[in-house]
């Protein structure tokens, strides 16, 4: 198959699935048990079996895209699922990559680099956004980091200042106690200087 006939045979299977309608099981939407996945109906009454004007449409032949470009992207290349670097290197001039979801992103970007090193086209990842998102995630982390580290410095601090807050007030308390043991220490003494005195008058 030429490289024009497989451009005729993309813009069919485009025109085709551009057209194509979702098939979905009957009454989905009415009740909440039906999923949307398709199911033949199979009622004798069943209307949308019996297609009917203005109910849904059923699975039937037409549908389907060319058999030549079956599997195929939009560019016309055949996909091949890659889990790590070294696949990148085995696949062949006419594939494109489709990189795993199972994939982390460090491993991700260290794919991406060697797809473009070796000029092999990705279906599932646009590089550019990929790289924008990726700085974009890491300076909100290191944001997140500082505001983190902010905050505990702060909570530090607050709980230091507390601390001689408290070492103040406990020291004024020890000296206000002290003081009022002096004075109490002085009435005693002065009452028992008036009791002396007393006494000797007494005895005069």
């Amino acid at each position: 198959m030429t490289e024009t006939e497989k451009k005729k045979l993309l813009e069919v299977r485009k025109t085709i699935k551009g057209k194509k309608p979702e098939f979905k099981q009957q009454n989905f939407g009415r009740k909440k048990r039906i999923s949307d996945r398709w199911r033949r109906p199979k009622g004798i009454q069943s209307k949308m079996r019996h297609k009917f004007k203005g109910y849904s449409i059923m699975v039937s032949k037409g549908w389907r895209s060319p058999v030549e470009v079956r599997g195929l992207d939009r560019h016309g290349h055949e996909t091949v699922i890659i889990f790590n670097v070294q696949d990148v290197a085995k696949v062949e001039k006419h594939q494109a990559i489709i990189i795993s979801g199972n994939v982390g992103n460090k491993k991700r970007m260290e794919i991406i680099e060697k797809a473009e090193q070796l000029k092999v086209p990705i279906v599932n990842i646009k590089a550019d956004k990929f790289r924008a998102k990726i700085a974009q995630d890491k300076a909100n982390k290191e944001k997140a980091k500082a505001e983190k580290s902010d905050k505990k410095k702060k909570t530090v601090e607050d709980s230091l200042k507390k601390a001689e807050k408290k070492e103040k007030e406990k020291s004024k308390k020890s000296e206000d106690s002290a003081e009022v043991a002096e004075e109490k220490e002085e009435e005693k003494k002065a009452e028992e200087k008036k009791e002396r005195e007393d006494v000797l008058i007494h005895k005069d």
